[in-house]
């Protein structure tokens, strides 16, 4: 199985189903200077990184004018792998995709989800998803998808997110039910272990957002109580 993304200008596309046929009508053209600069010169750059052993995950670049296609296989063997353990490429590509035109007029289209968007604002802090799945950075539509399928990403369905250079800082996550999450933070005014339930997966989905965004508003209103 392969995962493919176009980069492209912001609005060369007026909907994803555009997106492809865009990219053809480029196809021959030189690759524009900007974005050689700016994202295939780090996607190839990654795929230096890539051990001979790890061919399989290495990106298949086609640039084509002012846009470029790339394609990112399983990071796993399939035959090989417990299906709720799998853990592909695309992610971590789409996270290098986002960094390499944040901040650009370009838009990345991702065929997986056919959607085409700008990058998402993205928090850095290290994320475990039930010691099954590690990344080192997060965005909101992220924590949202990872919050609702908990229970699908891993056999035990729990998220736990540390803040970089600071291993006091975190947040927690246990999903006992659809309508049941156990919350726990370290709260750095207090200095605190706090504990909470949640019955809303979109809340605490939220409230993970806000951690990693510093921003203590909705978490300071919860009713939290201290853990040993």
């Amino acid at each position: 199985m392969s995962y493919e993304f176009v980069v492209l200008p912001a609005g060369a596309a007026a909907s994803p189903g555009d997106v492809l046929p865009y990219f053809r009508s480029r196809r021959g053209q030189p690759a524009d200077d900007h974005l050689y600069q700016t994202v295939i010169a780090g996607l190839h750059g990654w795929n230096s990184r890539i051990p001979a052993a790890a061919r399989h995950a290495r990106l298949r670049i086609e640039a084509a004018g002012d846009s470029v296609r790339v394609t990112a296989a399983d990071s796993v063997d399939r035959r090989r792998t417990r299906g709720s353990a799998m853990d592909y490429a695309a992610p971590r590509v789409r996270e290098l995709i986002e960094a390499l035109i944040a901040g650009f007029a370009y838009e990345i289209y991702d065929a997986r989800t056919n959607t085409l968007t700008s990058p998402d604002i993205r928090r850095y802090a290290s994320v475990d998803i039930g010691g099954e799945r590690k990344y080192s950075s997060l965005t909101q539509r992220e924590v949202f998808d990872w919050v609702r399928q908990l229970h699908l990403l891993a056999a035990t369905p729990f998220l736990i997110a540390r803040k970089r250079n600071d291993a006091k800082s975190f947040i927690q996550t246990y999903r006992n039910s659809p309508t049941d999450y156990t919350l726990e933070i370290h709260h750095p005014v207090r200095d605190q272990r706090l504990g909470a339930t949640v019955s809303d997966g979109a809340t605490v989905a939220q409230l993970i957002w806000d951690w990693a965004c510093d921003d203590w508003s909705r978490l300071d209103a919860i009713d939290w109580s201290p853990v040993d």
